[in-house]
């Protein structure tokens, strides 16, 4: 029983230091997600843009823009991509050529993750990580496990930093400026 009591100290003291830290501050939410199809979240300047497509020719998208933290009451648009634009965006995804500069981007997150808090009157703070997050079928991506000195191979969602100090690598920037475009096309169609 003795041995059992000072295992869980460890585990208590870590869940309580957990808790501690969230005091006052609600973390960022969690990015809109999809099933079977490719998720665009940024957040960054206090505000949300989302665009979710699927890799098929269809090229309908769907987004929505709001500040954060994000309510419920956002609506959502629908609109059809020029299909260069699409396409575009698809490509940008998986190019293989690109994944190692996408995998450096990743790591400068890792490295630097900074999280930003907005004060909200008489309520917690609310702080989130200035990124752009693509989720779905994502490629797989190079990463080191601490355990390992080898890298392995695992899917996973793609962080790319927006913060002021992570510089981005050119592929980088370009997939998150495609972003932006396509969320422009679907949210201002007539632009």
């Amino acid at each position: 029983m003795t041995r059992n009591r000072y295992a869980q100290t460890p585990m208590r003291a870590a869940a309580i230091l957990c808790a501690l830290i969230q005091i006052d501050c609600t973390t960022s939410e969690q990015p809109y997600s999809i099933t079977g199809g490719y998720t665009f979240a940024r957040d960054f300047e206090g505000e949300r843009r989302v665009l979710r497509i699927e890799p098929s020719s269809e090229r309908l998208a769907t987004c929505i823009e709001t500040s954060l933290p994000a309510g419920t009451s956002s609506s959502w648009k629908r609109a059809l991509l020029a299909p260069a634009m699409h396409q575009a965006l698809i490509d940008l995804l998986f190019d293989e050529t690109r994944l190692p500069s996408y995998q450096a981007d990743l790591d400068a997150v890792e490295e630097s993750g900074t999280f930003i808090c907005s004060p909200r009157p008489s309520q917690p703070d609310f702080c989130y990580m200035p990124e752009l997050v693509v989720t779905g079928d994502v490629p797989k991506v190079w990463v080191k496990v601490a355990s390992k000195p080898t890298p392995r191979l695992v899917r996973s969602p793609l962080r790319f930093g927006l913060q002021k100090h992570v510089s981005l690598s050119n592929q980088g920037r370009e997939l998150v400026e495609a972003f932006l475009d396509a969320h422009h096309a679907c949210w201002d169609p007539e632009d």
